[in-house]
This record gives structure tokens, sequence and C-alpha cells, in this order.
């Protein structure tokens, strides 16, 4: 991994630039995919209650699971996760991205063995405990590694896959539960958790070492991960320069302190912005959705058969609907796809809503297709768009000099709203009906796209530097002369 100079990379011919390019984009998949198996394994884990606990419940001389314990087998993970949304970007912002990286990969085995050989409820609690470090690493680390390690030009649709990794984790958990043993799930998630030691062969982050200062290890790295051209020598100038200027007034005038850093629009702003979108992630209803689509179909029908394959086609078409939008965001702008996905999701949850309502009422006559084809329509809109994109946004927005802070507080917002609606969701149901837990979905998921609409940038194939200047405020901007050209508000 040599060094060279601006010019002499301008002398590269087209064939060699070509070349590493191709080498670039292998390496960037080789990296991403331990993310996008990371997330396959924590759908399978969410994924996985939905058939143990039936399985469980038939089982001969079994601890009877009541509605109370299997709405704690849904939500344990989310709970035990509160701890780590605040350990792991510190330990990040110190550590760096590898070593957090190995330490999941190891506790991911040590998890799925746990499962495997549990013969009761609460040793598959220890696993569901364990499950928490998994998931705080998921909406922190692995989010930090894919922007990162990616180009801007990539950037967005491995972010995509990694969302789409998730849901395809459920789909996969809820089709082996179904056909066979549920401990087969164990057996496939730690055969992923050794495909994520992949980590050992990679370079730390160029960015996180360039904000030590460590600036050759950051050529270094950067050169490793993105080749040597034009385009990507830019880029690598561009992050040392802003790095090299932060560092200078850092030691001159101190580290920013925390009045300052909340009254800065560059913090409040793409953080409010983050954290909207993880709430509206959540209620959209999508997750709810997916872990308790037998419970769902139960109450619509008498059929334990019928639920069974209608909650196999929801989730293929959940996965595929995801990777159509992560094909999607290739060639539409990020925002379009993002807002035009979500106030089609909305209006199909407010379908979906009536409907239930007018069966309730017996004014119309429950159809099971009709019942499907609404769920399948509401699940490609929302997969398109929320599912792929919002937990994807901050990942983009939060600038590097407030990573730290801003992934703890968006991370921890994502752990309680998770957490609490999976343990309320079956009060939920049993207080407002199936049709009133649409229509509240409905609602406040249009609340959250709303202001998003009002406020969010485009950042499709922005570098990170030009994102943060978006959000400085003027007087920002004019103080600081490593600012880039400004995003355009609108599409």
């Amino acid at each position: 991994m040599e060094s060279c100079s601006y010019k002499e990379v301008k002398s590269v011919d087209f064939v060699q630039k070509e070349n590493e390019s191709i080498k670039s984009v292998l390496k960037q998949i080789f990296i991403s995919s331990a993310v996008w198996a990371q997330f396959f394994m924590g759908g399978m884990c969410v994924g996985a209650p939905t058939v143990f606990i039936p399985q469980i419940r038939k089982e001969a001389n079994s601890t009877v699971i009541d509605e109370e314990m299997g709405s704690w087998l849904f939500s344990t993970s989310g709970f035990a996760m509160y701890p780590w949304l605040i350990v792991l970007p510190l330990f990040t912002k110190r550590y760096g991205r590898k070593l957090p990286q190995i330490i999941t990969a190891l506790a991911s085995m040590v998890i799925f063995i746990i499962l495997y050989y549990s013969q009761n409820v609460i040793q598959i609690l220890i696993s569901e405990v364990l499950q928490g470090f998994l998931y705080a690493g998921n909406v922190t680390v692995r989010i930090l590694i894919v922007t990162d390690y990616t180009s801007p030009k990539y950037r967005g649709i491995f972010l995509a896959i990694k969302s789409a990794s998730f849901f395809w984790g459920i789909w996969v958990a809820n089709a082996i539960g179904t056909f066979f043993y549920w401990k087969n799930i164990a057996i496939l998630g730690f055969i992923c958790a050794a495909y994520t030691l992949n980590v050992l062969l990679w370079p730390e982050s160029p960015y996180w070492l360039a904000s030590k200062g460590r600036f050759e290890e950051c050529r270094k790295s950067f050169r490793w991960i993105h080749g040597i051209n034009v385009t990507s020598e830019k880029e690598l100038k561009e992050l040392i320069k802003v790095q090299t200027e932060r560092i200078r007034v850092e030691n001159e005038y101190g580290k920013i302190g925390f009045v300052d850093m909340v009254r800065s629009s560059e913090f409040y702003k793409p953080l409010s912005l983050s954290a909207v979108a993880i709430i509206q992630y959540h209620f959209s209803g999508k997750v709810v959705c997916s872990l308790y689509i037998l419970d769902i179909f139960k109450n619509i029908t008498a059929d334990e058969w019928s639920a069974y394959m209608a909650m196999l086609i929801l989730d293929g078409v959940t996965v595929f609907g995801m990777y159509v939008g992560s094909f999607l965001s290739r060639i539409l702008k990020r925002r379009t796809l993002y807002m035009t996905c979500s106030f089609t999701g909305i209006t199909f949850l407010f379908t979906i809503s009536l409907y239930l309502f007018l069966v309730r009422l017996s004014i119309l006559g429950e159809n099971h297709f009709v019942t499907i084809a609404l769920l399948c329509l509401y699940s490609i809109s929302i997969s398109c768009g929320p599912l792929i994109l919002s937990i994807s946004l901050y990942g983009e927005l939060i600038p590097q000099k407030f990573q730290a802070i801003s992934y703890m507080l968006v991370s921890l917002t994502f752990g309680i709203f998770y957490s609490v609606l999976i343990k309320v969701s079956p009060s939920i149901f049993r207080t407002f009906g199936i049709d009133g837990t649409f229509l509240f979905y409905a609602i406040t998921c249009g609340l959250c796209t709303l202001y998003l609409f009002l406020y969010l940038p485009e950042t499709k194939n922005k570098t990170q530097q030009e994102i943060e200047a978006y959000f400085k405020s003027k007087d920002e901007v004019q103080n600081d002369n490593t600012s880039v050209v400004l995003l355009p508000n609108k599409v």
C-alpha cells in the first residue's frame, strides 16, 4: 500500500483505474457482508420467538408460556440492549471499529450455542439477554462500519441491503420454525457468526484513524479500501483536511462544550431528523406486524395452517420489497424514494384499518385473499422506503465530531421504542382491536413522515463532509474554512 501524490494519481491510465474500481467494490462488499450477516442473525433472533413459542407450548411436559411470558420472550433482548447502547458508541470512539466487531462476532457464537443447548424458558431468556449486545451493535457499530468503509456511490445501497438482511433473517427463522424444529435456527446462526470473523482481515476505519490524527495509517487504510484514483484521492484529501483543521481547533481552543454542542445546528438538526426517522420506523408497525403476525391472523381466521402460510407469504413479500427498494435507491433520489413509499404505506395502513373495522361490524365479510393482498401492498410500500432508509439515515446525517453522543441518543431512541412497543403490543391488540391498532400506526407514522417531508435533505452521492456542511448555520459556515458546497433542501 504505497503512498503517492495527487499529481501521480492523475496519470494513472483508465484500465488501471477500472481494475482498482472493481477491486474496491469487492473489498467494500467483503466488509459489508459481515454487517449484513450480523443483521441477518439479529433478524433470526427477533423472528425465533414467533415460531418457538407455539412449538414449546405444544411439547409434552413443557412449561406453559402464557401471554405475559410470551411478551417477555419477544421483548427481553430489546430491553437488554439499553446499557450497550451507551457503552458501544463510547467504546467505538475510543478503540475504533474493528475491536467491537471482533467482540460481537465471538459473542454471537456464544449466543447461538446457549440457544441451541437451552432446555427451558429461563435458559432461552439468558440467550436473549446476550442478544441485546448483538442488537445494540447493529444500530451503533455496524451503521458506522458501513458508513466509514464504503464510498458515497455505494453507501446507500449497502445500508439498504443491511436493513433487508434483518427481515430476511426473520423470514428464514419463521420458515425453519414452520417446517422444522426451532433449534435449527441456532445452528444456522452459529455458522453466520463464524463468518463474521472475516473482520480479522479488515484494516481499521480510515475515518476513525483520521479523527485520531493518524493520517499515514488513514491513507493506507483508505487506499486499501477504495483504491487509487482521482475521485477517491479527492475524498481522501478532503477527509484529511477536515480532520486536520478539527484537531487544530481542538488543540487551540479546546473541545466544544456541552452547551455549545447542544446549541449547534450541526448537532441538533441531524439528531432530530435521525430520531424522528427511527420513531417512524417503529410506528410504521411493520416490525410488530412481523413478530405478532400469527396472533394477528389467528384473530382473523381460525385456520392455524393458513395463519402460518400467510406469515411466510408476508415475510417473503417484505424481503422482496426491501431488495426492490435497495435497487430503486440506486436509480432514484433518496428523499424521493423515502417520502413516496412512506405516504403510500400510510395510505394502506388507513385502508387496512377501515377494512378490518367494516369486517368487525359485519358490514363486509372477511376474505383471506383480500386481507393478505392489502397486507402485502402495505408491506411492499413500507419495505421499499422506511424499513431500508430510516435506520440508514443517521449513518449519513450525523457529523463525525458528534458521533459518540448522537449515536448514543439515537440508538437509545431505537431501543426504547422497540422494546416498549413489542412488550405492550398484546395489550394494544386486546384494547383497540386489530383495526384500531392499524389506525394507531397510520396516525403516528403519518405525523413522523410529515416532519421528515418538511426538513429532510437529499443525501444521495454526497460525501460526509458535504452532508455536514448542509446543517451548519450561516455563522458556522463563515467561521469554518473547511466548509463545502451546501446541499439542496428539496429534491
